[in-house]
């Protein structure tokens, strides 16, 4: 897994019967190294092959193993003999390879037998995430792998005005990545930057969500809240069969029945039971209007919740804001007669032009893009 922006190259040494039968690299669910780099780059753990393949080319990482082929028996390193090395020069010949590491003492040694002479380049040696290598805690792993994340270069997307951003995510889904997906992995940022910012408050999380995709992202965001063992409370103007706009529909179905009983879903509420949902919640998330708003007020009864919300944060209730505070051109950065203020900001994709301008500051709170595909290649 390469393309011309690599720049560090991480071998193992050869695929284990779980990663064959998953078809990807570390297919052991207990194997640690997509949680270690996930860690490394402060995101949500990739949940399949195409998270972990966008995970990689993302953040300029080539994998690969040392070996083509072995004898082996199961997984056992040990066992290995009549190794051939991979052709390692298909990757350092086509990619601006600064580093090279090996996952484990099997892979130093044999790349240094086999392949450090082709390469012309020596191998750092990290320690294994496999599950067997119970003597090195999830903690310690990180901190040893850091200097791979530490030689990569950070890849900083420009701010990008609406036409474009929507321009953006049609040629990622033209590239693979349905607006569905993005939807489902925009919610797991929110729900991850949430439970990041809860810590060890008690109490659910409030989340509110308009009728288009925005609320969709919310809708997801509770799922994964409550899936994490963190009680939700999903607030919307419609339930979700009578939402038109797709896939928010679809998304907000499947939350809906996939919410435990820690949580729940709330329609319509009066204000009054807003404001007490919201008095008793830690944490809040805006998910009511997105990067489409341009209006100089926001349209009863959301403006009255969005005061109810900024009421709640002046009484220490944490807020984070999908994609854009709600009331607040993403494009200009204008804000409406009621506009969220939030704690955090978590923008999808790219910045906006609004979140960027001077006077947005305190309704953006601090800005977090997550970077919901690999766009370098689209830019």
């Amino acid at each position: 897994m390469f393309d011309e922006r690599s720049e560090v190259l991480v071998l193992g040494t050869m695929p284990s019967p779980a990663s064959r039968e998953a078809a990807f690299f570390y297919g052991h669910p207990r194997n640690r190294f997509w949680p270690v780099l996930a860690a490394l780059f402060d995101e949500p753990v990739p949940e399949d092959n195409a998270e972990r393949t966008d995970l990689l080319l993302r953040h300029h990482i080539a994998l690969w193993d040392v070996l083509a082929s072995c004898d082996i028996r199961g997984a056992s390193d040990a066992s290995i003999s009549n190794e051939q090395p991979n052709d390692l020069m298909r990757v350092i010949g086509a990619a601006p390879i600064r580093r090279v590491f090996c996952t484990g003492a099997t892979s130093a040694r044999l790349y240094r037998k086999l392949c450090e002479a082709t390469c012309g380049m020596p191998a750092e040696q990290l320690p294994s995430t496999s599950p067997a290598n119970a003597a090195w805690s999830l903690p310690r792993l990180i901190e040893a792998y850091r200097p791979l994340a530490q030689t990569v270069r950070a890849f900083n997307p420009p701010a990008l005005n609406v036409p474009d951003v929507v321009a953006l995510e049609q040629a990622i889904a033209a590239a693979g990545t349905s607006l569905a997906t993005l939807m489902r992995r925009a919610g797991r940022f929110l729900a991850y930057e949430a439970k990041k910012l809860l810590g060890d408050a008690s109490g659910p999380v409030v989340i509110l969500c308009g009728s288009g995709n925005n609320g969709g992202d919310g809708w997801v965001a509770g799922e994964y809240l409550d899936r994490w063992g963190v009680p939700a409370r999903i607030v919307s103007l419609l339930a979700p069969e009578d939402l038109v706009a797709e896939p928010a529909r679809t998304e907000a179905l499947r939350a809906s029945a996939a919410l435990s009983d820690r949580s729940s879903v709330v329609i319509a509420p009066r204000l009054e039971e807003l404001e007490a949902l919201l008095a008793e919640s830690p944490l809040a998330i805006d998910a009511l209007l997105g990067t489409g708003f341009a209006r100089s007020e926001v349209r009863a009864p959301l403006d009255g919740w969005i005061r109810a919300l900024n009421a709640a944060r002046s009484c220490e209730t944490t807020v984070v804001a999908a994609d854009v505070p709600s009331g607040m051109s993403a494009q200009t950065g204008a804000v409406a007669a009621d506009a969220v203020h939030a704690d955090l900001t978590v923008t999808m994709i790219v910045p906006k032009p609004g979140l960027v301008a001077p006077q947005s500051a305190p309704f953006c709170g601090h800005v977090k893009v997550a970077p919901l595909a690999y766009i370098e290649p689209l830019l």
